[in-house]
């Protein structure tokens, strides 16, 4: 496995001495042209593997040769994707927009967590006209898929900085809101809770929040921001303590709604009521959000209309790599549901 502090190999003459062959086998090996062995051939596409090597033609040749297939990334793994209600939502919308225009949707086996040099084998093979990236993808990772020159979408992220094509949420207005409506309530302790991950939403409805927050007057000592947690067991350990301080709060604003449900489950396991005890709002209305006991007030993210908006800019991307910047994001909306009310007094 290349190590980080290894150079990527660029050469198909570096592969060659590498593998122990031609140059003319690799190349008919990338090119999947004449008759090359299985062993020979999955040897030398082992060493590509390894060594986070792209034929040039991948790059070079996507506006020509038309693969009418765009790749779709997943941070971590795609496994991770089928688990995660609202991006399955958003990646069954894509796939429908995407075939409507004649596009095939190939989602990648490729784990990005375990070696950061190793690139997805549709990415090597040059098989996709263009890559989507679905969720919190680091920024390292982002630079790196970018130095491809392949055409490029961050979908439900962004990174502004580094000019890569992007559509996502505005999440900080919606956190505005959410705490506009909750002081209207009464509610003057607010925690939020997000995970230590790296994620542009999170950092976006951190940022509302912590806005919202000093607009209204409200004390930042009693308006908790919790983001050094890792999982749903330490948020709720941090919540639990602040529910037995002097001053609990009275709502808590859940980075997305499968964190919303899971504190919701723990906080009535606990014996307290939601949301007569304490309101809880989370975020991109999941269908479980509706299934939860109570209803769970949430942001509404139109799934159908980012996944349209990220269809037709990697298309137009692939079609013009010489387009501006793209960049889009979308409104939201509250979903006011069963688990928020009036503070107690």
């Amino acid at each position: 496995m290349l190590q980080n502090s290894s150079k990527r190999i660029t050469s198909i003459k570096e592969i060659a001495k590498l593998a122990g062959y031609s140059i003319a086998t690799v190349s008919n090996t990338l090119n999947d042209k004449g008759r090359i062995r299985t062993e020979v051939r999955q040897h030398i596409l082992d060493i590509c593997q390894k060594h986070g090597y792209i034929p040039n033609s991948a790059g070079r040749n996507l506006r020509r040769q038309k693969n009418e297939t765009i790749g779709l990334m997943f941070y971590p793994s795609s496994s991770a994707i089928f688990r995660n209600v609202y991006y399955a939502e958003i990646m069954e919308a894509l796939e429908f927009e995407l075939e409507r225009a004649g596009y095939d949707l190939l989602l990648s086996g490729h784990d990005s967590s375990i070696d950061p040099n190793v690139s997805p084998r549709f990415l090597r093979q040059g098989k996709v006209d263009g890559i989507i990236l679905l969720g919190r993808f680091p920024r390292k990772r982002v630079v790196d898929l970018n130095d491809y020159g392949i055409p490029l979408v961050q979908l439900d992220g962004f990174r502004e900085l580094l000019k890569v094509d992007y559509v996502t949420s505005d999440g900080y207005s919606a956190s505005e809101q959410i705490v506009g409506h909750l002081v209207k309530l009464k509610h003057r302790r607010i925690a939020f809770v997000a995970f230590n991950h790296e994620d542009t939403n999170a950092n976006q409805r951190e940022a509302g929040f912590l806005a919202a927050v000093g607009k209204h007057h409200l004390s930042f000592a009693e308006c908790k921001n919790i983001r050094d947690v890792g999982n749903t067991t330490e948020a709720y350990e941090m919540i639990k303590l602040m529910l037995k301080s002097e001053t609990p709060p009275t709502a808590i604003v859940a980075v997305n709604d499968t964190l919303a449900v899971e504190l919701v489950d723990l906080l009535q396991k606990d014996g307290y009521s939601v949301p007569q005890d304490v309101s809880v709002f989370g975020f991109n209305d999941d269908a479980d959000s509706k299934k939860s006991n109570p209803q769970i007030s949430t942001v509404r993210i139109d799934k159908i209309k980012l996944a349209q908006t990220g269809a037709k800019m990697i298309i137009d991307r692939i079609e013009n790599t010489d387009l501006p910047h793209q960049k889009a994001s979308l409104p939201t909306e509250l979903i006011h549901r069963d688990s928020v009310a009036i503070a107690k007094s």
